[in-house]
Order: structure tokens, then sequence, then C-alpha cells
């Protein structure tokens, strides 16, 4: 949506985008980013998936959940100027996650993107551990980032 009003020159009735939280996003590609697995079978099973959950309306390249296909130009028109993305360090969509980050600094964009990781853990393991010490640091990250906190563009904050 984000990158759809920066093409479109904005949302409809002024509203503008102040920030981007992406949380364990579910991205994927064809081919693999660095550290992403090169299993066959996986990246089948993973194809497959995404054809079901869009109904065969998006391709595995496509933007929607490969964003990292984008070309510069399109980044930089992202109209925000804040972005966190949170990964969990045990899910294998996380490089992908990691990949999107250093996409969108490299872009030219000007606005600052923040990775926040949590080892340990699987896809939106939040979900499932709500009590856990982990999830709730995790929410705090999102609650601050959203109060208008300050992101980091030097690295990930990672959480033990």
């Amino acid at each position: 949506m984000a990158m759809r009003a920066g093409r479109e020159g904005g949302l409809d009735g002024g509203a503008t985008i102040r920030g981007l939280a992406l949380l364990d996003p579910y991205f994927w590609g064809k081919r693999p980013v660095p550290s992403e697995t090169g299993d066959e079978a996986t990246r089948r099973w993973r194809e497959r998936t995404w054809s079901f959950v869009c109904a065969e309306r998006y391709g595995i390249d496509d933007p929607v959940i490969n964003p990292v296909v984008m070309p510069r130009e399109e980044w930089r028109r992202l109209p925000c100027d804040r972005v966190l993305v949170t990964v969990a360090g045990l899910d294998a969509l996380s490089a992908r996650g990691r990949a999107y980050v250093h996409a969108l600094r490299a872009s030219g964009w000007r606005g600052e993107a923040e990775l926040y990781e949590t080892p340990g853990e699987y896809h939106v393991y939040f979900l499932d551990k709500l009590d856990s010490e982990k999830a709730a640091k995790e929410m705090e990250v999102v609650v601050d980032f959203i109060n208008g906190g300050q992101v980091s563009s030097t690295g990930p904050r990672m959480v033990a």
C-alpha cells in the first residue's frame, strides 16, 4: 500500500503515511538472497504456498512478495520517513526481511530504516507467545516506533 501511494502521489483525501512497520514480513522470491535457503524443495513449497495465498494473482517475483526486485527509483518514492522491519532469527523468511532493509537503505531513499531481530524464535512467534519476555520487548519496540521514537539506521537492534 505504501509503495502504491508513492507511485500514485499519495493517498485519497490527502492522508499521509508517517511510518511503515513490517512485523516478520512474508517476503520471498525465485532467487535466494544471501543466507536464504537454496533447498529446491523448500523453495518450491514456498512458491506453491504463495500461489495459493494470492490465488495466483501475483507471481513469486512480483514486488508484492519480493520487493527487493524493485528498481531503486521505486524505493525512493516510498512516502514516509521511517520504516521498522522485525525478523525472527530462526525464521526462514528473515533473510529477505534483512535484504529489504538493506535495499531500502541502499536505494537513495531519504528516510531511516531500522531492523529489529529476535534471535532464537520462529516466524511471528509473538502471536503464539504473547506473554513471553521477547514478545513484550518486540511490542515495546513497535509501540516506541509508532509513538515517534528514534529509528536506528546503523544496524539491527536485537533482544537476547
